[in-house]
C-alpha cells in the first residue's frame, strides 16, 4: 500500500470541509429555536385585518352550494422582525376558518415578497404562524407533523415562535411549513401537479368541487377530483381496482390509519376537513397530507358522526368510508393501524418529547399555569393509554362503522328548529358557577321547539370570564334553565369578542362577534353536550367586567340542533 505525501495528508482535512460556493439547506424550523417574531404595521390595518373572517352561517354572503368559502381575508403591507433582522414591505393577512379564528390573537401569514420585494427568511417566502387557539399544550401540531413524517406521510416541518404585533406580545405561536411547491420538491420527484387543500371537502358529488386549488390556478379544470369521485361512486366489485388508480391506497391506508392512532378528529377520515391532496404526477394518484392538526391526541369528538363510533377507526371520509364498508378494506384498514402502533408509536420517545417542549413553551404562553399545565397533563395521559384504549378492538372481531357518510343517502328530514328569547341581569363574576345552589342571576327564556312552546324553570344567568382555553379572556354570558318535569337543562352561552363588549342595540349572534352555543344536560351534571349553534342578536343594557357590577340586556337566537331532541323525556324511576 503506497504511503500519502506530506501535501496529500495536509490536503486531506479540507477535502472535508464544504466549498465556499457550496449551498447549506436552512433548517428554520428547529425543534429548539424559539423564533422571536416581531410584527408592526398601521393601527388601522392590523384592526381591519384581525376583525375579517369567515361568513361561518351564511348571514352575510351566502355559500355558494358546491364551492369553496370565499376567501374573506386580504393583505396589509407591514415590517417584521425575526430574531433582530429586520424585514420591510411584507404582506401579512390573517388565516383561519372556524377554531382558529380569533380577532384578538389571529393567526397570521407572512408573504415576504407579496409587494415586489424580493427577500426570505431561511428560504422561506411564505410563514404560517398558527395561534393554537384550541391547544393550550401548545405541542399538538408540532408531535403530530413529526408522527406523521416518521410514519413516512408527507408532512409539514413544525416549531414555535413568539409573537409580538404593535408592542402587544400575544403568546406562543406554531411556525408551520406551508404548504405550497417548496413543500411538493422535498417531498416528491415532481412539484407540477395539482395540490388542493380540504375544507368539509370530499369526492362526493356534492363536495367535490368545495376543494380550494392551490397549484395550476389557471389551467386546471379538477378533471383529476371529478375521476377519484366517479371511482368512488362505483359498487364494490369494482371499488379496489378503480380507487387504486386514482389514489395511492399505500399512502392513504398509512395516512387514515395515523389520523385514528392520534386522535385526529377534526381530520379528513373523522370529518372530511383539514387535509391537503396532491396528485402526483409520478403515479398520476392522490396522496394525502394532513393540516389543521391541533385538535389531535383526543379520543372521540364530540361530533355528531363520531358519536357511537368506535375508537380504532374513523370513516367518514368518502375514501376511507367506502374502504371500510368492504370487509376487505377492514382487514386492511386494521393490519395497517397496528403496523404503525408497532412501528410509529413509541409512548417514552413521546413522553421524552414533552419533556423537552415543555420547559421552552412554559414560561411564554400567554395562559395562566391552571390552563396550561393541565392541558399539557391531557395529552401525557392519552400518550400513555393511548394502546390499552384500542387493545379490545384490536384483538376482537373487526368492528364496523355505524355511520352513514355525512351527505350521503337520500334527503334526510331536518331536526325541528329552536327558538329562544331571554331577558337577564346578573352581576359579573369570576367563578362562573351556575349551578342551582348557588343562583345569583335573574333571567326568562322563552323557548319553543317547531312549534311547541317549552316550558323552562329554575333560570338562571351570569356573565364571567372563559374558564376554558379557546378564545381565552372572552367574556360569556349564560343562561340556563330546567325543562319541566325533567331533569334535563338547556344552556345558551354566547362568548362575547371583548372589542364588541359594551352597551349596545345590536351585537351579532354570527360566530365570529358573538359565539353562541346552545347545550344540554342534566341538572348538577358537569358537563353539557352542545346540540347545536346560535344566531341572532345580543342587546346589552350593562356590560361590566368588575366583580358584582351589573350585567344586563336581551337577546333573540334561533338553532338548528345537530340531530333530534326529546323535550318531554321524563326522569326514570329508581
Amino acid at each position: 500500500m503506497s504511503r500519502l505525501s506530506f501535501a496529500q495528508v495536509a490536503i486531506a482535512p479540507f477535502l472535508l470541509l464544504p466549498c465556499a460556493n457550496t449551498q447549506v439547506e436552512a433548517n428554520p424550523f428547529k425543534v429548539d429555536w424559539l423564533l422571536e417574531v416581531k410584527i408592526a404595521l398601521p393601527a388601522e390595518d392590523w384592526k381591519k385585518m384581525r376583525y375579517e373572517h369567515h361568513d361561518l352561517f351564511g348571514l352575510i354572503t351566502p355559500r355558494k352550494p358546491g364551492k369553496p368559502r370565499p376567501n374573506p381575508y386580504n393583505y396589509y403591507k407591514g415590517n417584521v422582525t425575526i430574531d433582530g433582522k429586520l424585514y420591510q414591505d411584507v404582506g401579512l393577512r390573517k388565516k383561519g376558518l372556524l377554531g382558529s379564528v380569533n380577532a384578538q390573537r389571529p393567526s397570521i401569514k407572512i408573504n415576504f415578497d407579496k409587494f415586489g420585494t424580493e427577500q426570505e427568511f431561511e428560504d422561506i417566502s411564505l410563514m404560517t404562524l398558527n395561534n393554537n387557539d384550541t391547544d393550550a399544550s401548545l405541542v399538538k401540531q408540532h408531535m403530530a407533523y413529526e408522527l406523521f413524517r416518521k410514519a413516512g406521510i408527507p408532512a409539514p416541518r413544525c416549531n414555535f415562535a413568539r409573537v409580538t404585533v404593535n408592542g402587544e406580545y400575544l403568546g406562543i405561536y406554531s411556525h408551520i411549513e406551508s404548504v405550497r411547491k417548496k413543500f411538493l420538491r422535498r417531498h416528491f420527484t415532481k412539484a407540477s401537479g395539482n395540490l388542493y387543500e380540504g375544507q368539509i371537502s370530499d369526492f362526493t358529488e356534492k363536495a367535490v368541487r368545495t376543494f380550494d386549488v392551490k397549484t395550476n390556478v389557471k389551467k386546471n379544470d379538477r378533471s383529476d377530483l371529478l375521476k377519484a369521485t366517479k371511482a368512488l361512486a362505483l359498487p364494490d366489485d369494482q371499488l379496489f381496482d378503480a380507487i387504486g388508480k386514482v389514489v395511492d391506497l399505500d399512502n392513504f391506508y398509512r395516512y387514515w390509519a395515523m389520523e385514528c392512532l392520534m386522535g385526529f378528529n377534526d381530520g379528513y377520515s373523522g370529518n372530511q376537513n383539514n387535509f391537503f391532496v396532491y396528485n402526483d404526477p409520478a403515479s398520476s394518484r392522490f396522496k394525502f397530507i394532513p393540516w389543521g392538526a391541533d385538535g389531535v391526541f383526543r379520543a372521540r369528538s364530540g361530533k355528531a358522526s363520531q358519536a357511537g363510533t368506535p375508537l380504532s377507526v374513523m370513516a367518514e371520509g368518502a375514501v376511507a368510508h367506502r374502504l371500510y364498508s368492504t370487509e376487505k378494506g377492514r382487514e386492511r384498514y386494521r393490519s395497517e393501524l397496528l403496523k404503525v402502533l408497532d412501528e410509529v408509536w413509541d409512548e417514552q420517545a413521546l413522553q421524552a418529547k414533552l419533556d423537552k417542549l415543555v420547559p421552552m413553551l412554559r414560561p411564554h404562553t400567554h395562559l395562566p399555569p391552571r390552563l396550561y399545565d393541565p392541558a399539557v397533563d391531557s395529552v401525557r395521559r392519552f400518550i400513555s393509554k393511548r394502546q390499552s384504549m384500542l387493545a379490545a378492538e384490536l384483538t376482537g372481531p373487526i368492528p364496523l362503522w355505524p355511520k352513514k357518510m355525512r351527505g350521503s343517502g337520500g334527503a334526510k328530514s331536518k331536526p325541528k328548529l329552536l327558538t329562544m328569547k331571554c331577558a337577564f341581569k346578573t352581576e359579573w363574576s369570576e367563578a362562573g358557577d351556575l349551578s342551582i345552589q348557588n343562583k345569583i342571576g335573574e333571567c326568562t327564556i322563552e323557548l319553543i321547539h317547531g312549534d311547541e312552546p317549552i316550558e323552562i324553570i329554575d333560570m338562571r344567568a351570569i356573565a364571567a370570564t372563559t374558564q376554558g382555553t379557546s378564545r381565552y379572556g372572552f367574556p360569556v354570558i349564560s343562561a340556563v334553565g330546567r325543562i319541566k318535569g325533567s331533569p334535563m337543562e338547556v344552556m345558551v352561552n354566547l362568548m362575547v369578542d371583548p372589542g364588541f363588549y359594551n352597551v349596545s342595540n345590536g351585537i351579532p349572534i354570527d360566530g365570529f362577534t358573538i359565539w353562541g352555543f346552545v347545550r344540554m344536560g342534566r341538572q348538577e351534571s358537569v358537563k353539557f353536550k352542545r346540540i347545536g349553534w346560535a344566531r341572532g342578536e345580543l342587546k346589552l343594557t350593562a356590560a361590566s367586567r368588575k366583580e358584582g357590577e351589573t350585567v344586563a340586556g336581551y337577546f333573540e337566537a334561533s338553532c338548528s340542533p345537530h340531530g333530534k331532541i326529546d323535550f318531554n323525556s321524563k326522569p326514570k324511576d329508581n
